[in-house]
């Protein structure tokens, strides 16, 4: 009877360890019917429609699930999210890190209840665009250039905006701010990108910085109306930004802004990125979760077909390319499909 019950267990063990993930899986499904909002962005926007696409395919392979889209923001998304007014969202990966972190002048409090789903979904740029004529190569010279009382005319994204503090940490690593600037004899002009244009054609300012995914419309136009160079950042910056605010690491392979992106552009220029990613409220139970990401996961060709963004995303590597904490849910997929140890 003992070797009995021993062979008996043994057997279960094996029979326990061929099943397929799926399987194994399955006190993880969505039974009950599930409605929860996704906040996205502007109507009609890429952001909205792109949600919007992901949540029908999502229904359709797991009718219990229902998402509805709503209109958000990059800097609205990550608060809404924690404070469960939404259960999911679009995020950018430093912005999200700001609001989890609550770090000023954006955000006045932490926002602790935000978590991961995945990423890549977009990627986004800096771009330090400089007047070829000007000589300046690199951010450090740019910025001893200023340290030395060297008189810049840069355009900076409008106050109130995410991308103006991801400005301010660049400047900062390399110990100057917009104040220096000025207080050097420059100017600093805050625009938007249209206007940022203009005023670069004009010859109203020699240097511009914007946040753009590849490649940025307002960056083809500037640089087809003079000769320019587009101003490299260094790997230490880039490392720097990536533990602070959690852009891309280096070791993503996607720092840097590939040769030919831009008229005259002749080599790579590295530079810090950010990307989008998909956030969820740390209380949205765990086999929801893993259900959103597990069709993701397993649809890509579906996933690939909503929109042209969503094909950065690679299901092996999602997990790593997020800004916050993973939800326990997701994390238990990626572990699950044998992405994540």
């Amino acid at each position: 009877m003992k070797h009995a019950l021993i062979y008996t267990a043994i057997l279960l063990a094996a029979v326990c360890m061929a099943l397929p993930a799926n399987t194994m899986a399955d006190d993880y499904k969505v039974t009950t019917p599930t409605t929860m909002t996704w906040v996205a962005g502007g109507v009609g926007g890429g952001w909205y429609v792109q949600a919007g696409g992901i949540a029908r395919m999502i229904a359709e392979a797991e009718p219990n699930l229902i998402l509805k889209v709503i209109p958000g923001g990059g800097v609205v998304n990550p608060v809404r999210v924690s404070n469960h007014k939404d259960d999911l969202g679009w995020g950018i990966t430093f912005v999200d890190k700001m609001a989890f972190k609550g770090l000023a002048p954006v955000y006045k409090k932490p926002n602790p209840d935000v978590r991961a789903m995945g990423g890549i979904f977009g990627i986004y740029h800096i771009h330090v665009l400089g007047a070829a004529d000007e000589g300046i190569a690199t951010m450090a010279q740019l910025a001893d250039h200023v340290k030395n009382g060297g008189k810049v005319k840069i355009a900076a994204p409008m106050k109130g905006t995410s991308d103006l503090p991801l400005m301010k940490t660049i400047l900062d690593f390399y110990g100057i701010s917009l104040d220096d600037i000025e207080k050097a004899g420059g100017k600093v002009f805050h625009a938007v990108y249209s206007d940022m244009v203009n005023l670069y054609k004009d010859k109203h300012v020699d240097f511009v910085f914007t946040h753009l995914a590849l490649p940025g419309a307002a960056i083809t136009e500037m640089t087809v109306s003079r000769d320019s160079s587009l101003i490299a950042l260094s790997d230490v910056c880039i490392d720097h930004l990536h533990t602070e605010l959690g852009t891309l690491s280096r070791d993503s392979g996607r720092s840097l802004i590939p040769t030919g992106t831009y008229k005259g552009q002749t080599k790579d220029i590295p530079t810090v990125v950010s990307a989008g990613e998909l956030i969820i409220n740390k209380n949205v139970p765990d086999n929801v979760a893993y259900t959103i990401i597990k069709i993701i996961c397993e649809n890509t060709d579906e996933l690939y077909k909503i929109n042209p963004a969503n094909k950065n995303f690679k299901p092996e590597t999602g997990w790593k390319n997020v800004a916050l904490p993973l939800h326990p849910g997701a994390e238990k997929y990626y572990k699950d499909a044998g992405y994540m140890n």
